[in-house]
């Protein structure tokens, strides 16, 4: 994975993301550069100071003039997870492909301190440079769970007293989600824009959520039904 954005790559050298080396693009200037230099040189990163061509030629021409080689990003499991339980808010995604959406989910749940994002190995996103740079740096601080098993480690969240509240369009007979009780150990399912959670997730939520909003539109992004929910959460837990 590359970064190619200054504030990603701020966010990770903070982080004390593992970092081979940095490129800094000689016409560079300003407060952030030299920030970018002072954290790659209390880190002892590499960094090197290149022509604007080099940084084009590695990064694209739709740059910041840096561009990082980063060490994989760091997956967790769920026992993780389960074992550092500090605000009891879960996030699972269901179908997430895009990554634009992925990285705007990821800033938002960062922000909301959940305690972790579970995501499948197979039909999500990918984990890669875009959902570092629309997360605006936020993947590095996120602690993501790549699941073989979507169904089974919601299953495992249950054992462990988790509430799990699938969101759904529909209102009728379900709870607007400003009515939930998110101070108990909740772990929330956010399904893809157009099938939304998959039949068997939806079987085994404890509970469907909904927003309301005005019958003019379908539904809302995913990503701002996303930050809708979990700010909400952080708000009753904050009380």
């Amino acid at each position: 994975m590359n970064i190619n954005s200054l504030h990603a790559l701020i966010e990770a050298l903070r982080e004390r993301i593992p970092i081979n080396k940095v490129f800094i693009s000689t016409d560079k200037k300003g407060k952030r550069i030299d920030q970018v230099i002072k954290l790659c040189r209390q880190n002892s990163i590499v960094f090197q100071m290149v022509p604007p061509q080099t940084i084009n030629r590695k990064a694209g021409p739709n740059n910041q003039g840096v561009f990082a080689e980063v060490s994989p990003i760091r997956f967790y499991t769920l026992e993780d997870i389960l074992q550092n339980i500090k605000t009891g808010l879960i996030l699972v995604l269901d179908g997430i492909n895009d990554t634009g959406n992925m990285g705007a989910i990821i800033r938002s749940a960062v922000a909301a301190e959940v305690d972790g994002i579970i995501i499948p190995q197979r039909n999500s996103a990918p984990i890669n440079e875009t959902v570092l740079k629309t997360s605006a740096g936020s993947l590095v601080k996120a602690k993501i769970v790549q699941s073989k098993n979507l169904v089974s480690d919601i299953k495992k969240l249950k054992k462990n007293e988790f509430w799990v509240v699938g969101t759904v369009k529909e209102r009728e007979k379900r709870v607007a989600y400003y009515d939930y009780d998110f101070t108990v150990n909740t772990a929330v399912i956010m399904g893809s824009e157009h099938k939304g959670m998959s039949p068997l997730l939806r079987k085994n939520a404890d509970l469907l959520i909904y927003i309301p909003h005005s019958e003019d539109i379908d539904s809302l992004n995913v990503s701002a039904a996303a930050a809708v929910i979990l700010f909400e959460a952080l708000r009753q837990k904050e009380k």
